[in-house]
């Protein structure tokens, strides 16, 4: 898969906490016809019921727009492959058997790991667009210089572009999220180093990186990844520099590689996250005064979707509203457009999942 990050769309989830964050519990039904076998038939139902619970948990990601476009393929994705993403279920009552029908109906609980189906949805361009998996900028800085620390930094952008993310020019300024962080390294065994064990400084340079690396949302600061640690080793059989080097190019390819679980889990577990819980959205407002400000915020409130205003304020001279929205940007900017103060209505000036600015005329 082209990874829905999968931020991000994002991006958009440390390996365990990923799979807890990205795990979405829901009830289904599912039926299936009588037959002698009523054993199979409970089966099949449950199978059914299992499907259904996997489309349900995906509804709460995928814009009903993007279905529209091409349900059949993200659909199909999902119907092959629904048992792999329950990850638990329990039936709930005893099968209903309608006779009269023919069919019989089971209703479960169950527990759907939803990074697994997003990342099998993300090579579905209409997904992709959905989700609106922001840009990813990178600025990896070497601890001892704080100076950009060439060798981690291009590698991890290879490797995110391997895995599908969008990978901003870094002096475009245009990135949405950003990977941000410190890089060390630490000598192991040196070239030449008589007292290495077994005689190994004869042969072989080791040396460890180390990263401290945080994900944000480039625009406000806000966190989506909090601050966490990765390190690894590199070796070389010709000098300490390439062992200094390997170790700093295995650490940005490591942060991505899906076996390892590390950056990309988060970030794709975070933004998952975000978009069932709330993604925190500043909106930027021109042309309002306190009380127009007021009654954005309560128009805000009225709007399905919206879970809380969290903040409201003047500053210099605009209105900024810090709002937690449970709708992907794409939907949430069709509403802002449609909202109307007065005889004025909002046009969006420019904007990214966490950021819109706009102006009431």
């Amino acid at each position: 898969m082209r990874i829905l990050a999968g931020i991000l769309a994002l991006i958009l989830g440390t390996a365990v906490l990923a799979a807890a964050q990205s795990d979405i519990v829901v009830e289904a039904s599912g039926m299936s016809a009588i037959r002698a076998d009523r054993a199979a038939a409970i089966e099949e139902a449950v199978q059914d019921a299992k499907r259904n619970a996997v489309e349900q948990a995906l509804g709460v990601l995928v814009n009903a727009e993007a279905l529209a476009q091409n349900y059949e393929v993200v659909w199909e994705t999902i119907r092959t492959r629904s048992t792999g993403y329950v990850r638990r279920w329990e039936r709930l009552g005893e099968p209903e058997w309608d006779t009269r029908n023919g069919l019989v109906k089971v209703r479960i609980r169950a527990v759907v790991s939803a990074a697994d189906a997003v990342k099998d949805l993300w090579e579905i361009p209409e997904v992709y667009v959905a989700l609106e998996r922001p840009r990813v900028g990178v600025k990896l800085l070497s601890a001892d210089t704080r100076q950009p620390e060439p060798h981690s930094t291009s590698t991890l952008i290879h490797a995110l572009r391997v895995r599908g993310f969008d990978v901003a020019d870094s002096h475009s300024g245009s990135a949405e999220v950003l990977i941000t962080g410190t890089v060390r390294t630490e000598a192991g065994i040196r070239l030449g180093d008589t007292d290495a064990p077994y005689g190994l400084g004869n042969v072989v340079a080791s040396y460890k990186a180390y990263a401290e690396v945080r994900v944000v949302w480039a625009d406000t600061g806000a966190v989506i990844v909090p601050l966490f640690r990765w390190e690894c080793a590199g070796f070389s059989f010709n000098s300490n520099e390439e062992a200094r080097q390997e170790a700093l190019r295995n650490l940005g390819r490591e942060l991505v590689e899906e076996k390892q679980g590390a950056l990309s889990q988060k970030v794709l577990s975070a933004w998952i996250t975000q978009l069932q819980n709330g993604l925190r959205v500043q909106l930027v407002v021109r042309g309002v005064d306190y009380r127009t400000l007021s009654q954005l915020s309560d128009r805000l409130r009225d709007l399905r979707g919206v879970v809380s205003i969290e903040r409201e304020r003047m500053e210099a001279g605009e209105g900024i509203i810090e709002a937690v929205v449970r709708l992907t940007p794409a939907t949430f900017r069709r509403q802002l457009m449609r909202m109307q103060i007065g005889t004025k209505r909002l046009s969006i000036l420019r904007y990214s999942p966490s950021l819109v600015r706009l102006a009431l005329r």
